[in-house]
């Protein structure tokens, strides 16, 4: 019986203890209730948000239900190389308003839209699109993946601040920026690029508006991060002048003083061959974002190139627009080349200026205009500048070819017999200048330094490192680069004095036979700017891979000769940038701006008249102190 009551007692507890813990649940159910409710209704307006934000940028899916349609795409091995192309049926693309000269957007199961370019098989079935291999790739489409095809809109924002740049009206940083935004999502097509790209040409853009293009050019790619105490430097120049590859040699001289110099290239517009066409001769350039930072983590630097990192992307498309002409406006190539330094986080930059009247920079007065537009936007970007204004009287030693260029750079990081001496002079001036930059060291020292790590091997030594950490031979040799074996004489037809190089027309021969696409021509320059030629010497000699290529050389060459002089008014001016670059190398500096402010001075001084000393004529009456 005591036993039963004992147990009875316990159960009697347990209920007791089941109704507390009820009651004290239901109590906080109660309390926490309204602050459950209010956090979930939070989240779901965030959702909505979310949602309506989605359906306001989406085009394609509106309530007409006639401007889109649903299909299934398909995987196929088709490549471009360069564009991502969808292959439509023509007839139910017409139906929509699809044409080859339009782009279309591709809108998955997750709301990403994928913007490409049209082409028209009668291959492809009604309700499915073929998506070609870049496509594939890029965006990791599967095979048979239900998608919503529509033609692609861009914002109407970036089509009033296009047309206002055509009447040279100012536009704000948000259109610059919607304008930036629509050609890297490749919503533009190259119609309106055009109209973006020639409003540079027809009015002149402020340094605001540049700033902001180069800003706007970075913010809509990918960008790295470093600590805000490391140092980043870089190195670039702007081109045009044949055999002036000094950043392949610069950019282990300033990592061999343990200096982070990450350095990324495009392919060559104005040049038959620069960084992109050299470096690809002995080592890989094709890394992406974390293989760069490895890269710099693992050897202070990196030799890659810019496309396919969406680094700036939209230059990359301007690019492909000024191309064909080979011409850029002053403006863009600024804000290209400072939207990819401040996209790298480069604190510290050395922008090299070649100057002369065949060169893409003519005069003084235009080098100095340069200057002040790279120092302005550097400054807004927070970087420390350092422009250099150098001469560009001829070709850079005697190699117009990517292969060759690099047998010279390999010369002179080897130390070899047979370098080059002026090129090897602009390599240490460079970067002595660059050194400066970072204030390691300043004056003579940093030009010291420079010399230093080339002839102890220490920038060799560097080089290696990257070839190997880049996939190449480190153990390559300068004088095992192959070259071709079909050539070509140019012959001097009377005895005369080499007074003028014409840069344009050494390009032009190259680039008509296509370079720096195609790598089967190039040139071996024996005679120099005012240098003697007699009646039957070899000025300079062709190399071709086949005959068929050396013709077309031939061809080419006697239709323009980089050689002649065609008139008296070009010679007078030859004659005076000759004797100015001639005090040049006596003075062993390589800035010509330096020189020719003080040649100025020293004109203005002779053409002051001189003081009369003699004493003047006194009348009789007057007196004399």
């Amino acid at each position: 019986m005591y036993k039963y009551f004992k147990y009875l007692k316990k159960q009697v507890n347990y209920q007791k203890n089941q109704v507390k813990n009820l009651h004290f649940f239901s109590l906080s159910c109660i309390i926490s209730l309204p602050f459950i409710l209010f956090k979930q209704k939070q989240k779901m307006g965030r959702l909505a948000e979310k949602i309506d934000k989605r359906r306001k940028n989406y085009h394609a899916f509106r309530e007409d239900v006639d401007s889109y349609f649903t299909a299934r795409i398909i995987v196929s091995d088709m490549q471009d190389w360069e564009r991502m192309i969808a292959f439509l049926n023509p007839n139910q693309a017409m139906a929509y308003g699809i044409t080859v000269h339009s782009k279309v957007s591709i809108i998955r199961l997750d709301w990403e839209e994928i913007v490409a370019d049209v082409a028209f098989s009668n291959r492809v079935t009604i309700w499915t699109i073929a998506a070609s291999a870049e496509l594939v790739k890029r965006y990791k489409i599967n095979n048979l993946e239900m998608v919503g095809v529509c033609l692609t809109e861009w914002a109407s924002i970036t089509t009033n601040a296009i047309r206002k740049k055509m009447k040279w009206e100012p536009i704000t940083y948000e259109e610059t920026y919607s304008i930036i935004k629509d050609i890297s999502e490749n919503k533009l097509d190259e119609t309106m690029m055009t109209y973006y790209v020639a409003s540079s040409y027809f009015y002149p853009t402020s340094d605001e508006e540049t700033y902001q293009t180069a800003k706007a050019m970075a913010e809509c790619g990918s960008m790295f991060k470093y600590p805000k105490w490391e140092i980043i430097a870089d190195k670039h120049c702007i081109g045009w002048v044949p055999g002036n590859e000094t950043t392949m040699a610069l950019i282990p001289l300033i990592a061999s003083l343990w200096i982070k110099i990450p350095k990324n290239f495009s392919k060559s517009i104005t040049s038959p061959a620069a960084t992109w066409e050299c470096v690809n001769v002995l080592m890989n350039i094709n890394f992406d974002k974390e293989g760069i930072e490895e890269l710099v983590k693992k050897v202070n630097c990196c030799l890659v190139r810019g496309w396919g990192l969406d680094l700036a992307p939209a230059d990359d498309k301007l690019i492909k627009v000024q191309y064909p002409l080979s011409m850029q406006s002053k403006a863009k190539v600024v804000s290209s080349i400072m939207a990819k330094k401040y996209a790298m986080w480069v604190t510290h930059s050395l922008i090299d200026i070649p100057v002369w009247p065949t060169a893409k920079v003519t005069s003084m007065e235009e080098a100095k205009d340069w200057k002040q537009r790279f120092e302005i936007v550097g400054k807004k970007l927070w970087m420390k500048m350092s422009v250099q204004i150098t001469q560009a009287n001829e070709v850079i030693w005697n190699w117009v070819w990517a292969v060759l260029q690099v047998r010279e750079v390999l010369r002179i990081l080897q130390q070899h017999p047979d370098r080059p001496k002026d090129l090897g002079d602009k390599i240490i001036f460079l970067g002595g200048k660059l050194i400066e930059n970072i204030w390691l060291v300043t004056g003579k020292s940093a030009m010291n330094l420079a010399r230093h790590q080339l002839e102890t091997g220490a920038a060799w030594n560097k080089m290696k490192e990257i070839i190997a950490a880049q996939w190449g031979n480190p153990d390559i040799d300068s004088e095992s680069l192959e070259l071709w074996k079909f050539t070509y004489d140019v012959v001097a037809e009377k005895a005369w004095k080499i007074t003028w190089m014409d840069l344009h027309d050494v390009n032009a021969v190259c680039r008509r036979l296509g370079c720096p696409i195609i790598d089967q021509a190039w040139m071996y320059i024996y005679k120099k700017t005012w240098s003697s030629v007699n009646k039957g010497d070899v000025i300079a000699t062709l190399y071709a891979q086949d005959e068929i290529n050396l013709n077309a050389w031939i061809k080419a060459i006697k239709e323009k000769n980089p050689f002649q002089i065609s008139s008296d008014t070009l010679s007078n001016v030859a004659n005076k940038w000759w004797k100015i670059l001639k005090t040049l190398s006596k003075v062993g500096q390589m800035n010509v701006e330096d020189l020719i402010l003080r040649k100025n001075k020293e004109e203005e001084k002779k053409e002051k008249p001189k003081k009369d000393i003699t004493p003047k004529k006194t009348k009789k009456w007057e007196t004399t102190k």
